[in-house]
């Protein structure tokens, strides 16, 4: 199983690869519109100061392993005990999966939380003049997950995509979802600028385009490696 989903993952790579650089052209201008976003990204670079300055650590640990107990709740698997510390913490549960070991690498908790909160208050009160702050909520938080993500992923193998299949299969299924998940919450946020009609075609296009240049590469080396062992 490990070696069908180290394959999965090596081919999984360029759409990964495409689905980023496409999701930063598709969100790029949306977000330049400063007098609709600057909510969101003023909430957004002050988690990247807080980041810079070394904190919120704990807060990203506790998180992380209340997103792995969550993703377990969700398909029906016993969470037996949540431990979370400064630098690192841990659930125990009856078993787990590729889901629930990933689940904390793509779902934004907290996001999640800021965008319940608000929400509900929404069915019983007039919260529109507190859209703002909800925006700069939710860019502090993505920002949040983000970087602590990113953070995590760059230092040692964690234990979590080894489970999950090793980390040739985990690292471009997170990038590929990470990338989806930022779309959906521009939508979400913003509904009126951004097309998920056009930014699903931006996508396809160019994994079609990763793909097509890749089958090319791979049809021209096969071809000189004949002439070459013909002569």
């Amino acid at each position: 199983m490990r070696l069908v989903k180290t394959l999965i993952g090596i081919a999984l790579a360029p759409a990964a690869a495409a689905a980023a650089w496409a999701t930063a052209a598709a969100l790029g201008p949306p977000l330049a519109k400063f007098n609709v976003t600057f909510p969101l990204l003023g909430g957004a670079g002050a988690c990247l100061l807080l980041h810079a300055a070394g904190r919120g650590s704990r807060l990203y640990v506790a998180a992380h392993e209340l997103t792995h107990a969550m993703a377990a709740v969700l398909i029906g698997v016993r969470v037996r005990k949540i431990s979370v510390g400064r630098k690192s913490g841990y659930v125990l549960l009856d078993s787990t999966n590729t889901f629930i070991s990933l689940a904390p690498y793509f779902i934004p908790f907290y996001t999640l939380a800021a965008a319940g909160t608000y929400w509900t208050a929404a069915y019983f009160a007039d919260v529109r003049p507190y859209r703002p702050w909800f925006l700069a909520a939710a860019g502090f938080t993505l920002a949040f997950h983000l970087l602590h993500t990113a953070d995590i992923l760059s230092g040692p193998v964690q234990s979590d995509l080894k489970k999950a299949g090793g980390p040739v299969f985990s690292l471009p299924l997170l990038l590929l979802l990470n990338c989806l998940g930022l779309a959906a919450a521009l939508k979400l946020l913003f509904p009126e600028l951004l097309s998920l009609h056009a930014y699903a075609h931006r996508v396809l296009a160019a994994q079609t385009w990763a793909y097509g240049h890749i089958y090319s590469a791979a049809a021209y080396a096969a071809n000189t490696a004949k002439i070459y062992f013909k002569t």
